[in-house]
């Protein structure tokens, strides 16, 4: 093609009529496979996968979204190279592309259940935070869990590590053990 290719609505893979990507609307386009949407990319630039529409948990949207009414939604990563590094995630902050301070959070992992309302009340929170002032190749960090009491809304910091490796909890300690 030397230009443009206008579409109706799909493109279909010959001998697999079931395999498709579609336009349904416009500024979306859809990948389809045994004859479901699969992948949506939408208008507002958001990826869906396994879903037609965007949630909103914990009053914050998404630009990935992998849901699955039929079984568990998971996110995978994995490495199988024959090596010692691992596969991971990267949550990463900046102010704009500048450092950022103390006491900004730079990431963390959010747990929100359906209370017979809606999907917006946590039930516990695993954070990390800048914990002092960064410089270059300098990120004083601190971990922080946070869980939602019976009754309560919110969740409270119950655990604290900080950049020097201190551990402080809040409330009651009781360890079952040894430490």
């Amino acid at each position: 093609f030397k230009s443009d290719v206008s579409i109706a609505d799909k493109i279909i893979h010959t001998g697999d009529t079931n395999t498709a990507i579609r336009f349904p609307a416009a500024d979306t386009f859809t990948v389809e496979t045994s004859g479901s949407e699969a992948i949506r990319v939408d208008s507002s630039n958001r990826v869906l996968i396994g879903d037609t529409g965007s949630y909103s948990v914990g009053g914050v949207s998404s630009k990935v979204q992998v849901s699955d009414a039929a079984g568990p939604s998971r996110i995978l990563t994995i490495r199988t190279e024959d090596g010692a590094d691992g596969s991971g995630m990267f949550i990463a902050k900046s102010r704009n592309g500048a450092i950022v301070q103390d006491d900004d959070q730079i990431g963390g992992l959010f747990f929100v259940g359906h209370d017979g309302t809606d999907l917006a009340t946590q039930a516990a929170q695993f954070v990390c935070e800048v914990d002092g002032t960064p410089g270059s190749n300098d990120m004083p960090g601190r971990l922080v869990f946070k869980t939602t009491a019976d009754g309560a809304a919110s969740p409270t910091e119950r655990l604290r590590i900080d950049s020097s490796g201190t551990a402080s909890f809040a409330g009651d300690v009781s360890i079952a053990d040894k430490i």
